[in-house]
C-alpha cells in the first residue's frame, strides 16, 4: 500500500512542478529556454563545421549568421509574393464583393417563401458584412497586440540569440561547471532526464514544423494544380491557422467552398473541397505517427496532453501540453521507473 502512495505522490509532485513552471516561471526564463533550443538545433551544424577544421567560435558564429540570413531571405521572398497577390486581390475585391452581393440577393429571393418563418429579408445581407467586420476587427486587434509587444519580443529574441551563442561556444566549460554542482549519485539520472527532455522537445518542434509545412505546401500546391489565384496567400494562411488548435485550413477553405457553391460555381467548390480533403488526409496519416516517433510518446498520450494543454493554457497549450508530457515522462522514468515486463500480468 505504501508503495502505491509513494508512486502517486511522486507523480503528483512531478505534474505540479511542471505546471508551476509553465504557469509562473516560463515567462521569465523563456529567452534562455529558447537559447537552449537554438543551441541544440544548431549543434549538429556546428559540429560538422568543426570537423571541417573551423574553430568552435567561428563555427558557432557561422551557424547563427547563416540561420538568421536564411530566415531573412525566406521572409523577404515570401513577403514579395504575398504583396503581389494582395495587390491583385485588392484590385479584384470590388468585383468579388459585387458578385457576392448579387448571389446573396438571389439566394434571398429564391428562398423568399421561408421569410415568414425567419425574420429576415434584405437584412440577411448584413450577416456577411457583420462577419467580415468582426474578422477584420479581430485581425486588427491581433496586429495591434503584436505591435505593442514587438519591442519585448525583439528583446527576448536578441537575448535568446546571444545566450545561444555563449551556450554553444562554451559548451564544454558549461557542462563541466554544471557537472561539478551535481552530486555524483545524481549525475547519471539528471543527464538522462536532460537528454530525454531535449530530444523530445526538439522532436515535437520538428514534428509540428513538418506538419505545418505539409499543410502550407499541400494547400498551395493543390490550389496551384487546380488553377486558383492567390495560392501562396491561401497556403500561408492555412499554415498559420494550423498553429491554432481546432482550426487549420478547414476554417478557410470550407467557407470558400460554400461561397463558390452559392454563387453557382459547383465545380470550383468541389475543387476547393478536394484540396481540403487531400491535405486533411495527409495530416491524419502523418500526425499521430510523426508526433509519436519524434517525441517518444504513444499517439494517444500525445493527443491527451495536447487537449489538456489547451484546456489549462489556452492556444499556447498546443505546444506546452505535449512538451510537458515529454518532461513528465523523462522525470518519471528516473524517479518512478516502470516495472520489468516480466513482472506485469493481466488478471
Amino acid at each position: 500500500m505504501w508503495s502505491y502512495v509513494k508512486r502517486l505522490s511522486t507523480w503528483v509532485v512531478i505534474c505540479f512542478s511542471v505546471y508551476a513552471f509553465w504557469r509562473w516561471y516560463s515567462t521569465l526564463l523563456m529567452p534562455f529556454v529558447l537559447a537552449v533550443l537554438f543551441a541544440l538545433w544548431l549543434e549538429p551544424a556546428v559540429g560538422q563545421m568543426e570537423r571541417w577544421g573551423l574553430s568552435r567560435g567561428i563555427a558557432v558564429v557561422s551557424a547563427l549568421v547563416f540561420s538568421i540570413a536564411a530566415l531573412f531571405v525566406m521572409v523577404v521572398l515570401l513577403t514579395l509574393v504575398l504583396v503581389a497577390e494582395l495587390r491583385q486581390l485588392a484590385r479584384r475585391l470590388p468585383v468579388i464583393i459585387a458578385t457576392f452581393e448579387r448571389t446573396a440577393h438571389s439566394v434571398v429571393k429564391k428562398f423568399g417563401q421561408f421569410r415568414h418563418h425567419f425574420a429576415y429579408g434584405r437584412d440577411i445581407l448584413r450577416i456577411p458584412t457583420s462577419t467580415a467586420s468582426q474578422v477584420i476587427e479581430a485581425f486588427l486587434r491581433i496586429l495591434a497586440n503584436f505591435l505593442v509587444h514587438l519591442p519585448d519580443t525583439m528583446l527576448m529574441l536578441m537575448v535568446a540569440v546571444m545566450a545561444a551563442f555563449f551556450i554553444m561556444r562554451d559548451k564544454e566549460l558549461l557542462v563541466r561547471h554544471i557537472t561539478n554542482w551535481i552530486p555524483p549519485a545524481l549525475r547519471s539520472s539528471l543527464f538522462s532526464i536532460e537528454t530525454d527532455i531535449t530530444s523530445g522537445a526538439l522532436g515535437f518542434i520538428q514534428a509540428q514544423m513538418i506538419l505545418v509545412g505539409l499543410t502550407t505546401l499541400g494547400t498551395t500546391g493543390g490550389l496551384v494544380a487546380m488553377g486558383f489565384h492567390y495560392a501562396v496567400l491561401m497556403g500561408l494562411l492555412s499554415g498559420i491557422l494550423d498553429f491554432i488548435p481546432y482550426m487549420g485550413p478547414t476554417t478557410l477553405l470550407v467557407p470558400w467552398a460554400v461561397t463558390e457553391f452559392l454563387m453557382g460555381n459547383t465545380l470550383t467548390a468541389l475543387k476547393v473541397l478536394s484540396v481540403l480533403l487531400t491535405v486533411a488526409f495527409m495530416r491524419q496519416i502523418a500526425e499521430p505517427r510523426l508526433v509519436g516517433q519524434k517525441m517518444g510518446l504513444h499517439p494517444l498520450i500525445a493527443i491527451f496532453s495536447l487537449y489538456l494543454g489547451v484546456q489549462f493554457f489556452g492556444p499556447v497549450g498546443f505546444i506546452v501540453g505535449p512538451i510537458s508530457a515529454v518532461i513528465i515522462r523523462a522525470i518519471a522514468e528516473v524517479f518512478d521507473p516502470p516495472p520489468p515486463p516480466d513482472s506485469v500480468s493481466l488478471r
